[in-house]
């Protein structure tokens, strides 16, 4: 006996039109809350007018940015940014100030700048120096020219 199994599990159905029941809701709260917005401040629209686009972007990047982009679905980026910024933070490391020990000074000393190794200077260096930065030699001809 063949079981089906089934395909595409991951994909939401689409309840309303092409949105999904989650892009709904989205799209429905942003519509109530730009239109809040208009009507808390009918006669002042340099107040509501960036209000209401801030709140339009919003619910777009919840309701439609693809969760492929930033690996995850845009409504836990913004949970995680959320949590970020009102929890408390942990810092694992502090610098301590080391109290100095009575009755002991420490000797400031330079650095002294390190010595340059010495070239080897013999046959084998030099001929390698030779064939490094002059090239190999050039035998003479006979009457004197390279």
């Amino acid at each position: 006996m063949q079981f089906h199994i089934p395909q595409y599990i991951d994909i939401e159905d689409k309840l309303f039109g092409p949105l999904t029941l989650k892009q709904a809701i989205y799209v429905a709260g942003g519509a109530g809350g730009a239109y809040l917005v208009f009507r808390l401040f009918p006669g002042y629209l340099f107040i509501s007018v960036p209000i209401i686009v801030g709140i339009a972007v919003l619910t777009w990047a919840l309701a439609f940015y693809p969760k492929e982009k930033l690996g995850k679905p845009f409504i836990e980026i913004l949970e995680a940014g959320f949590n970020y910024a009102i929890k408390e933070k942990l810092y694992t490391w502090k610098k301590t100030t080391k109290e100095p020990e009575l009755g002991t000074e420490e000797m400031f000393t330079p650095s002294q700048p390190t010595a340059t190794p010495a070239v080897p200077r013999g046959t084998l260096s030099s001929a390698s120096f030779g064939l490094d930065v002059k090239g190999p030699k050039k035998e003479e001809s006979l009457d004197g020219n390279i």
